[in-house]
């Protein structure tokens, strides 16, 4: 098993580093039928840094049961400010107290009633319960305030497509991410290997997502929005029964992401740096964008993101990874937003696109992260591990400590949106944080 903690860092807020500089042009406000549209200029302010040490460190590598995590897929604040975490792993939620003691664990594995397969994650709700999603089981349980499962429900339409449940999506509704069935055509059945795998992987309809609601009773509510995964592509090695096709997304390729909370659901297509905003009832209500043209992709990008995961691999591997990707359609431009978090007092944070490593600048800092809010609606920091798409097989990333800084120029800052109740956008400033739900 995995060992892992739940580590919590306070973020402060800072203030511009330069007084001297001139002021930055106020953001725009337009009505189009009805949706409010926010663009704001570009800033260049450092948002927040990391606390030196974290305030709350909750794991370890041996010891009893409840303290060893091994896949987090959530952790969350209640209305008491305890935490609940969900551990894939372990099959469980716990729940501990703001000091950071253990007060409950619910769930075991199996496939009765408060167990769980895969248990995707946990969120507390208002009246004091908890909801969860099991992705192999298609299956929300909701446990009431004692920890006891009151009642189990499966998700409509799961026949026919699978969901990942992203998070709450208004008062008594989940978010769920539904990649749309692959399509394909007569003809390229016919094909060769690799025409079959790129039928299967390629094409804009194979890249159609839908971001859905469904209640906690399982009742399937509506389509919030639809989006795009990302670009895949494939490559071939050798001909006839010798021919090795490989299938991988293609680097910097874009894709839409979403968040929900008891607030509403944000979206963002990752191609630019733009949001909508949707309202407990799943209208459209804002559209909040950042007018900052995306950075141009570089060969030096492509080189630092194939060492990036391949650090401990020889030269000769690397080049033949880099090689790899430049027969794939590789975009010209690097990625917009790639994480959207709510806060608990209903803040957007969108993150931006960042590159592991150094390339022409500081691109790689707050690389393990995961967002956790407190209460109080001021968001901190809790590290995880991975950071977006990475192709070939997966290895345990060395935990990082001590200081680290963003800025909207590099290192995938965060910005924010204020509560939905006053949906405006900064014109040049924020802090950089956000919450996991």
């Amino acid at each position: 098993m995995i060992r892992t903690a739940v580590v919590v860092s306070l973020l402060a807020p800072l203030a511009c580093v330069d007084s001297g500089a001139p002021p930055q042009p106020a953001a725009t406000v337009t009505d189009s039928a009805g949706i409010r549209i926010v663009t704001t200029p570009p800033g260049d302010l450092v948002y927040a840094e990391l606390a030196a040490e974290p305030v709350l460190s909750i794991g370890e590598f041996s010891g009893p049961d409840e303290l060893l995590f091994g896949r987090i897929q959530s952790v969350r604040r209640d209305a008491a400010g305890n935490l609940v975490v969900a551990d894939g792993q372990a099959h469980q939620i716990r729940i501990f107290d703001p000091q950071g003691r253990h007060l409950q664990s619910v769930g075991r594995e199996g496939e009765g009633p408060g167990e769980f397969e895969s248990l995707q994650g946990a969120w507390p709700v208002s009246d004091g319960g908890i909801v969860a999603a099991d992705i192999l089981l298609d299956r929300i349980t909701q446990f009431d305030a004692e920890g006891t499962p009151d009642a189990t429900a499966t998700l409509a339409g799961s026949e026919d497509i699978s969901f990942s449940t992203i998070g709450l999506a208004g008062p008594g509704m989940l978010l769920s991410r539904a990649a749309a069935p692959y399509v394909f055509s007569p003809e390229s059945l016919s094909g060769s290997t690799k025409d079959v795998m790129d039928a299967m992987v390629g094409g804009e309809e194979n890249r159609r997502l839908l971001f859905v609601r469904h209640r906690f009773g399982g009742t399937l509510v509506d389509t919030v929005a639809t989006g795009r995964d990302a670009l895949r592509a494939s490559v071939s090695r050798g001909s006839g029964v010798e021919m090795e096709v490989t299938s991988f997304t293609v680097p910097f390729s874009p894709r839409s992401v979403a968040a929900g909370s008891a607030h509403g659901v944000v979206v963002t297509d990752g191609a630019a740096y733009g949001v909508r905003v949707f309202g407990e009832d799943g209208s459209l209500r804002l559209i909040a964008r950042i007018d900052d043209p995306r950075a141009i992709r570089t060969d030096a990008h492509l080189e630092k993101y194939v060492r990036g995961y391949r650090s401990d691999s020889d030269e000769r591997e690397i080049q033949e990874d880099i090689e790899r990707y430049r027969q794939s359609p590789l975009p010209d431009s690097l990625p917009g937003y790639t994480d959207l978090l709510f806060a608990e007092g209903g803040e957007v944070w969108a993150r931006r696109y960042r590159v592991r490593g150094r390339v022409s600048g500081p691109l790689g800092c707050l690389r393990r992260r995961r967002l956790l809010p407190r209460p109080g609606g001021r968001p901190r920091l809790v590290p995880h591990r991975g950071s977006g798409p990475r192709p070939g097989p997966r290895r345990r990333d060395r935990r990082t400590r001590g200081r680290a800084r963003a800025t909207v120029r590099s290192c995938g800052a965060w910005i924010v949106t204020p509560s939905l109740a006053q949906p405006v956008v900064g014109g040049t400033g924020g802090h950089d944080s956000g919450g996991t739900g």
